[in-house]
This record gives structure tokens, C-alpha cells and sequence, in this order.
């Protein structure tokens, strides 16, 4: 069992950035036209993925605010669903961290977030909160946590792809759609080589589309749409980011669709202090590291009828 006795007052540090988001709730409301551009060359394997890897060290620091609906199978296979003001921070400086915090008429609705220790996602409705270590998360088979905090940043398009004795890239042109699709493919483990993430990206803007996570065996477990870019706040070299996010979690039955206010590379505190682990007084704890607390899938499709 982790140990969960860090407790932080969260409260401090989520109203100040609930209050950013309020201030900006209008300012991109409307859509900016785009002039049409032409159809781009597609660039070598290599090419592409410096591009997205400068893209990723522009944005290691990234807060979004906006509106979120999220629909979760909960721990008693029941569905949870939630319309609330959102807050998403990432720092993917060394070590990638992770929150999103969710709030109802100034009530903490969900929590969701990872730092270098632990990772966790809390139901206040349900008062249960999901948690497990973070050296023990890849053991984790798909689909028995509602969602993973770890699929949620790679589905954003912005985390940096290493490539390591195990992988290699693949890309290759879809015909008739204007994208093209860049791969990465794993092996060992005593696996056969698979497809381990594949993103797809316009040849019109450059701009990535889709995001689609595989398990071992070729099938997709969660893939996101990205769409509606706009200019970033205080960026270089004019970087765009989506404001309409859809994810769409396959195995657990979930669905995050984040439509952003705004997007902004700055933080309103140090990074320590707010990706510190929560308290988790008063809730449930499901420790995701024991088999024993996973949603079975038999409980997840029941649910979903």
C-alpha cells in the first residue's frame, strides 16, 4: 500500500487558478477565420519527430482552463458524469506532472494528477479516490482504472517521443484525408513488434489531429480528437494548441470532451506545491497497485449498457 500521508491543503491552490479561469471564460468564444493553405510535403520520419519534440520543450510548462464534461465507470461499475469549470496544468520538466481539478457552483466536482511519486484520480461524489504508484503504472492493464493520468497527457499531442534500442517510427500518407500518420512501434518483453502510438497529423496545418494508444496485442484502447487550434498565450515562433480536446478512454467506458478558454505557458505558483500529493481524508482509497480493487470489465460493460 503507498504511502498517502502527504496531505496538502488543496483548497489555496485551486481557487487561484479557478479564478484565472473565470476571467477568460469569453475571450475565445469566437472561432478566427483561417486562410486556406496549400498541401504540405510530407517530411522525413526524422524530420517529424524533431518538430514535435521542439514543439514538446516549448510547452513543458502549460496551464488550460475552460469547460469539461467527463462521464467515468466508477468503483461500483456505476457511471459517474460531471459538467464542470476546469483547470489543467502540465510541467514536463524531468518528470512529467499532471492535474486537473474540476469544480461545480465552487465545489471541488473530480481531481485528477500525477507527480513523480504517486498518481490519482478522486470522485468527490462518490467520495472514492483511485490511487497507485507511479513506478508501478505500466503494470496496469487497460481498462481497470476509469481513467489514467498518464494516458491523458500522451493523448494531448505534446509529450515528447524517445526513441530507445525497443522502438522505432513509422510514418506513411492517408490518402483522400490531408494527414498523414506517424508511428511508434515497441518491441521486446517477449513481445512481437506492435504499435504502441500512432499520431496523426494534417498536411495542411501541420497540426496534430488524432492521437491513438494500442495495446500489446494491435487494439486501440484510447485514442483523441484535436481540433479548433488557436494561437498560445506568451508564445514563441506563433505555437497553436487545440481548445476543442475529445478523449475518449475505450476500455473504461470514459469520455473527456474540454472545450478551452484559454492556454497559457505560465503557472500561478511553483510547480512543488501544486502537483503536490492531495489528502485523502475522508475518502475511500482504491489502491491501484492491489488487483484486487481494479473495475473488472464485466462491471465496466454492464455500466455501459
Amino acid at each position: 500500500m503507498p504511502d498517502f500521508s502527504f496531505h496538502v491543503n488543496r483548497l489555496w491552490r485551486v481557487v487561484p487558478l479557478m479564478l484565472f479561469g473565470l476571467l477568460f471564460v469569453t475571450g475565445c468564444s469566437q472561432q478566427v477565420p483561417t486562410t486556406p493553405r496549400k498541401l504540405m510535403a510530407i517530411p522525413s520520419a526524422l524530420q517529424e519527430i524533431h518538430a514535435l519534440n521542439d514543439r514538446s520543450a516549448l510547452l513543458d510548462k502549460l496551464r488550460f482552463t475552460g469547460n469539461v464534461d467527463l462521464t467515468l465507470i466508477n468503483h461500483a461499475g456505476g457511471t459517474s458524469s460531471f459538467q464542470a469549470h476546469a483547470v489543467l496544468l502540465v510541467d514536463q520538466n524531468r518528470v512529467p506532472h499532471l492535474l486537473l481539478v474540476g469544480t461545480y457552483l465552487g465545489q471541488d466536482a473530480f481531481e485528477m494528477g500525477m507527480n513523480r511519486r504517486i498518481y490519482w484520480l478522486i470522485d468527490h461524489d462518490h467520495k472514492i479516490a483511485y490511487v497507485g504508484r507511479v513506478a508501478m503504472e505500466d503494470r496496469l492493464p487497460p481498462g481497470v482504472m476509469p481513467l489514467r493520468p498518464q494516458r491523458v497527457l500522451d493523448m494531448l499531442g505534446i509529450t515528447p517521443l524517445i526513441l530507445t534500442g525497443q522502438s522505432r517510427i513509422a510514418m506513411f500518407n492517408v490518402p483522400h484525408t490531408g494527414s498523414y500518420n506517424l508511428l511508434l512501434l515497441r518491441s521486446g518483453g517477449g513481445s512481437l513488434e506492435h504499435i504502441s502510438r500512432q499520431i496523426s497529423i494534417s498536411r495542411y496545418t501541420g497540426q496534430v489531429r488524432e492521437v491513438r494508444l494500442y495495446d500489446r496485442t494491435g487494439r486501440v484502447i484510447a485514442y483523441s480528437e484535436l481540433s479548433h487550434y488557436r494561437p498560445l498565450d506568451n508564445a514563441f515562433d506563433g505555437v497553436e494548441l487545440p481548445t476543442r480536446i475529445v478523449i475518449h478512454y475505450l476500455d473504461a467506458q470514459a469520455e473527456m470532451n474540454f472545450h478551452v478558454h484559454r492556454a497559457a505557458l505560465t503557472f500561478p505558483g511553483k510547480s512543488k506545491f501544486i502537483f503536490a500529493s492531495p489528502s485523502f481524508q475522508g475518502l475511500k482509497v482504491a489502491d491501484m497497485d492491489n488487483p484486487a480493487n481494479w473495475i473488472t470489465p464485466k462491471a465496466a460493460h454492464a455500466a455501459a449498457k
